[in-house]
């Protein structure tokens, strides 16, 4: 079974989505910002030592990898595209490995972890719900 793309896309991703599904995106985005932001402080050291000083590498570089990725997907997802959610399931998955591997890696590791996957699932019902009702437009 082959993908067809129609010109029914446009109808459902685009202008057409809910204020409050624009508003729940937007609030992602800030806060992956706040959380790529926190990770380019402590690797600067604003507040004391810097995660560079780390005894492991790795743990330096997941740092760096996760100051970039999260302020990426934070871009993606503030303008509503389909890269910004993937760059954000990297992120959260790169963030939750990097805790599982290494202890103390951050501060409540299991809050962390579960937010992020709250926050996809929120958005995939969201997006579920946003495709659903315009299948139901659609077929009237």
């Amino acid at each position: 079974m082959t993908l067809k793309l129609t010109d029914h896309a446009p109808q459902i991703w685009g202008e057409n989505l809910p204020f409050w599904f624009v508003v729940l995106a937007r609030l992602a985005s800030l806060f992956l910002m706040i959380t790529g932001l926190l990770y380019w402080v402590g690797l600067i050291g604003a507040f004391g030592v810097s995660s560079l000083e780390a005894n492991d590498w790795r743990i330096a570089a997941m740092h760096v990898l996760l100051a970039c990725s999260f302020l990426i997907a934070s871009v993606g997802v503030w303008q509503l595209t389909f890269w910004g959610v993937v760059m954000w399931g990297l992120s959260a998955i790169a963030q939750t490995t990097a805790i599982i591997w290494f202890e103390d890696f951050v501060f409540q590791p299991a809050a962390v972890s579960f937010l992020h996957l709250l926050a996809l699932v929120a958005l995939a019902v969201s997006c579920g719900v946003i495709y659903m009702k315009a299948r139901r437009h659609q077929a009237e």
